[in-house]
């Protein structure tokens, strides 16, 4: 995404961009490493109910691992673990949805809630909510720099990779919302892993299929994090990284170990002082997914192209603009108004995640 607003220089468009597109693969990282962690803690809670083992502890055990598996030096070398990922999604999204089903189709089966808040403002701020975490959600074939990777002609490729990409999202997204929500109603929790495996009651699903899944999962959110923080790394190591020597060298290793292992030191303490997972998705898809995705590519097309200001494409650009610019205000709202009322449910280093 970068690489496109080269075109308009190095002026404070391209540092805005920047800015944005750090805390957005910041914040999906720290989103990342706290489901990964709570995932951990589902899978030691059905073996060990009353195991001392808190939230934090697992955050910690992902950090460190994710410590060691960020020092792969580049995005080109992540290509076999993001094939891979792509294999995880299918198997977890597939396994996950079947379990629900499942659970809905069974003699105790959850009883259903599918009724909407009866304040007009509470439904306005969740529509506007929901907006802000679809943009995450669909953001995400956007960000990662697939561009920068394709051979020429790009925009034939990109198109094709968007599709794809889209497409893969839409059924390894929709297809667990869809049957979690009908199986739990509003009940259904952000980690819909925590609904099938309630804290008290039996398990709705195979314990076999649950750890599994679990599984799958775990290694999902390792690869996506480690995919969305190469942005950081890439501009951490700008100025630390000497080209002169060798990538393994003492003079690049060093820097590239500490900068990468305090980054994601960084983003574990967030997640687990701040446990607000679905409320974390919305605050990056209102801040970051809106404007990054919907605002600043029709207005680097008007400055880029200056198509003439009558014509319909600059008129549509401009409309696009104010409408999303609104709809980025009013979700970011949305999004911080429900982090405070969510402030009040637990206390900092949470042992749940609160969504």
């Amino acid at each position: 995404m970068i690489s496109s607003f080269f075109s308009i220089g190095s002026g404070w468009v391209f540092y805005l961009v920047v800015t944005v597109q750090t805390a957005i693969n910041a914040g999906v990282t720290t989103g990342s490493i706290l489901i990964a962690g709570n995932c951990l803690q589902i899978m030691y809670s059905s073996l060990f109910p009353d195991g001392p083992m808190k939230l934090y502890h697992f955050i910690i055990i992902v950090a460190v691992v994710l410590s060691f598996l960020s020092q792969l030096p580049s995005f080109h070398s992540l290509r076999h673990i993001n094939l891979g990922s792509l294999i995880l999604s299918f198997a977890y999204t597939i396994l996950v949805s079947a379990a629900c089903i499942r659970a809905g189709m069974s003699s105790n089966a959850p009883v259903k809630d599918y009724s909407l808040s009866s304040s007009k403002s509470e439904k306005t701020f969740n529509a506007f909510l929901s907006i802000s975490i679809l943009a995450t959600v669909f953001g995400n074939g956007i960000l990662p720099e697939i561009q920068a990777t394709l051979a020429p002609p790009a925009a034939g490729k990109m198109m094709k990779a968007l599709v794809l990409c889209y497409a893969v999202v839409f059924f390894t997204f929709y297809l667990p919302a869809i049957t979690g929500y009908w199986t739990f109603g509003n009940q259904v929790q952000s980690n819909v892993l925590q609904s099938l495996m309630p804290d008290s009651g039996p398990s709705f699903a195979p314990q076999w299929l649950l750890g599994l899944v679990v599984v799958l999962v775990l290694l999902q959110l390792l690869a996506i994090a480690l995919v969305y923080s190469q942005v950081a790394y890439e501009i951490m190591e700008k100025n630390s990284a000497d080209a002169a020597h060798g990538r393994f060298s003492k003079r690049n290793l060093v820097p590239r170990v500490a900068l990468r292992t305090a980054y994601v030191a960084a983003c574990a303490f967030v997640a687990a002082m701040l446990p607000f997972f679905g409320d974390i998705v919305g605050v990056v898809g209102a801040v970051g997914f809106i404007p990054l995705d919907f605002v600043l590519p029709v207005v680097m097309y008007n400055i880029a192209l200056a198509p003439p200001r009558r014509s319909l494409v600059y008129q549509a650009n401009v409309a696009i603009m104010v409408v999303f610019t609104g709809v980025g205000i009013i979700g970011a709202v949305a999004s911080v108004r429900k982090l405070v009322l969510d402030a009040n449910k637990f206390k900092l280093f949470s042992d749940t995640v609160v969504d």
